[in-house]
């Protein structure tokens, strides 16, 4: 079992440290770059940060962003009336050191985050995700996010995506699924979010790597 630790100040140096790691090897259209501050931020009142270390050695890490009301919050870009932006939770960055990937660890920190966001009072988990970051999407839909608008942000094209906290996660059997296409397609995928529908799950291509989003009906979720 995986021991996930709250990450504190002492943790900070580690943090950037690893982030910078990550970010020098990522497609800087897939992920977003993370200021010293923000980090800092989230280890104060900003929200949370969580942690897998080994020895002292951090291994990955997590944002959770509990959006004060002077802070940014995503549900302003998915168009949340007022009354709900503060309970909305940020399912944020996370990374893990290249040597430690495969185990499943963006899916168990994003499940952990939003245990942590429900007993934070927040009732709406909320992010963005870059549709050619294949690994994070299907984590992120796994984990019962759902894609309900696309746009663009921090440099390039980001699903919008959520999920009610205050309701048990939803599997979608492929059958009831009323359309597919890529990820990257974006022009089909827009033309299906116009239409009503909304992302909730996926399935790779046959014989390919190539992510596929699987499209039902918005009373559906």
């Amino acid at each position: 079992m995986t021991n996930i630790t709250r990450l504190e100040k002492s943790h900070l140096d580690a943090i950037i440290k690893l982030h910078h790691e990550v970010i020098a090897k990522a497609d800087p259209t897939l992920v977003a770059s993370e200021t010293d501050a923000f980090f800092k931020d989230h280890l104060a009142d900003r929200g949370k940060m969580f942690g897998i270390l080994e020895n002292g050695c951090l291994l990955a890490y997590c944002v959770l962003g509990l959006p004060r009301p002077s802070d940014p919050n995503f549900g302003t870009d998915q168009g949340l009336a007022d009354a709900d932006l503060p309970f909305v939770a940020h399912i944020d960055g996370v990374a893990v050191k290249a040597e430690f990937r495969g185990h499943n660890w963006q899916q168990i920190l994003t499940r952990h985050r939003m245990q942590e966001a429900i007993k934070a009072g927040r009732k709406l988990a909320l992010t963005t995700v870059a549709p050619g970051n294949s690994a994070s999407l299907i984590n992120i839909l796994a984990c019962g996010l759902v894609v309900r608008q696309l746009k663009e942000k921090y440099g390039g094209q980001r699903f919008l995506m959520r999920a009610d906290l205050t309701t048990a996660p939803i599997s979608y059997p492929h059958a009831d699924v009323k359309a597919w296409c890529r990820a990257t397609d974006f022009e089909t995928c827009h033309r299906h979010l116009a239409a009503g529908l909304i992302g909730a799950t996926y399935r790779k291509a046959p014989g390919t790597k190539t992510v596929e989003i699987g499209w039902l009906p918005d009373h559906c979720i």
